[in-house]
């Protein structure tokens, strides 16, 4: 009798030891050494990379430098005028100054008084207000006669170039801008014509460079 109840419980013992293993064996692979994730890591990276690309590229732009046409007797003072755009058109002009503004019909959707002023100095640049978008490109007309352009002698680089806030920002004799658009010469009328799509400070450039100290003009 004695022998038979030890081996029950020398079998209930194995069956124990047994049944131990095979959970410890069960579980096993959540005690192995865990893997980092790096697909955060390789998500923050990329973003950082894309981000300063990105603001290299904004950096750029915000620092190109456009040298203006120049008038040959500058401006003694600011010259303004107002005119009134509708939603069929409008145009304004002002031959002291030699600027022809076109708002094509469907640019603005109600009435809205512009205000234009011509910067004093030699600079051909103005300055339009309110600081507004249009649904159509309005259209710029500088006549090009009594500026350093009115020789019309290698003008392909002629453009409009935007100035931020309301007084160009010069460097060197040049402007700080921040939007170039390309221009038409016309050497019959001797003028130069670029739309714009909204209205704060604009030029008339004979040239840009993608630097604060470049020379080259593109």
């Amino acid at each position: 009798m004695r022998n038979g109840v030890r081996a029950l419980l020398g079998l209930a013992v194995a069956a124990t030891v047994f049944t131990t293993a095979c959970a410890e064996s069960a579980t096993a692979p959540a005690a192995a050494p865990l893997r980092a994730d790096t697909t955060a890591t390789s998500s923050h990276l990329l973003g950082g990379l894309l981000g300063g690309v990105i603001g290299t590229v904004t950096n750029t732009l915000n620092s190109l430098l456009a040298s203006p046409v120049k008038r040959n007797t500058p401006l003694a003072q600011d010259v303004s005028w107002t005119f009134v755009a509708r939603p069929g058109g409008a145009v304004s002009s002002n031959s002291s100054v030699g600027l022809t503004i076109v708002v094509p019909p469907g640019a603005v959707d109600q009435y809205q008084t512009i205000t234009v002023t011509a910067l004093k100095g030699s600079a051909i640049a103005y300055r339009f207000e309110p600081h507004m978008e249009f649904d159509r490109k309005v259209v710029l007309t500088q006549d090009l006669r009594g500026t350093s352009a009115g020789g019309l002698l290698n003008l392909t680089a002629l453009k409009g170039a935007h100035f931020e806030g309301d007084q160009p920002d010069y460097l060197n004799g040049q402007i700080k801008v921040t939007e170039v658009v390309p221009a038409l010469l016309s050497w019959l009328t001797k003028t130069v014509t670029f739309g714009v799509d909204h209205f704060s400070g604009w030029i008339v450039a004979s040239g840009y460079s993608g630097g604060r100290s470049g020379s080259a003009y593109e």
